[in-house]
């Protein structure tokens, strides 16, 4: 027996939970409705995605028949500014920084989870203007992709971007009791 909006009930649940779990519980209350309706359902995740940072915006492209969403905030900002300096200090190249190329995996593994959705992870470790650095994501509208799946993995790229930009300003800070990322890789 299939229940219909069993899996939208659940993904609207978790995510609230969350949210809640990371102190960005009014999100809910921003982007949900008062009431769980299917209709709403992708409304509501759509909102989610673009109350969850701070600069979003939206274009559809005709020609492609897809949806450009641009997304950043002051944490994506923060890590790209503090994985700099962490490569600065210990004289290692952007193009082989450990904190940078473990962002691209992490988006990596949240984002490649549907051929309709393609995504581009854009850091500045100088940025030129505010939100520079940012997240691109290509919706397909010739296919079919969950957004509370979406909207679930970009809470959870957004909390890995919040748990390093804590740990880089530890190390940034000579925090003794902090390892420094090859030492934690290395003992993982």
């Amino acid at each position: 027996m299939a229940v219909d909006g069993f899996n939208e009930l659940f993904n609207v649940i978790y995510i609230a939970k969350k949210l809640h779990d990371m102190g960005k519980y009014e999100l809910v209350k921003e982007s949900f409705c008062d009431t769980l309706h299917l209709d709403f359902y992708y409304e509501n995740m759509y909102g989610l995605i673009e109350n969850l940072f701070s600069y979003s915006d939206t274009r559809y492209s005709e020609n492609r028949y897809c949806d450009l969403h641009i997304l950043s905030d002051k944490v994506i900002e923060d890590f790209y500014i503090l994985a700099g300096k962490y490569g600065k200090r210990n004289n290692i190249p952007e193009s082989e920084n450990p904190y940078i190329e473990a962002a691209v995996d992490e988006a990596y593994n949240n984002l490649n989870f549907s051929y309709c959705l393609d995504w581009k992870l854009m850091g500045h470790t100088n940025p030129q203007r505010p939100y520079h650095s940012r997240i691109g994501l290509f919706i397909s509208h010739e296919g079919y992709i969950d957004l509370g799946v979406l909207a679930f993995r970009l809470i959870e790229l957004y909390e890995w971007f919040e748990n390093k930009c804590v740990e880089l300003s530890s190390i940034l800070a000579d925090d003794p009791n902090q390892l420094k990322f090859e030492e934690v890789a290395m003992a993982a």
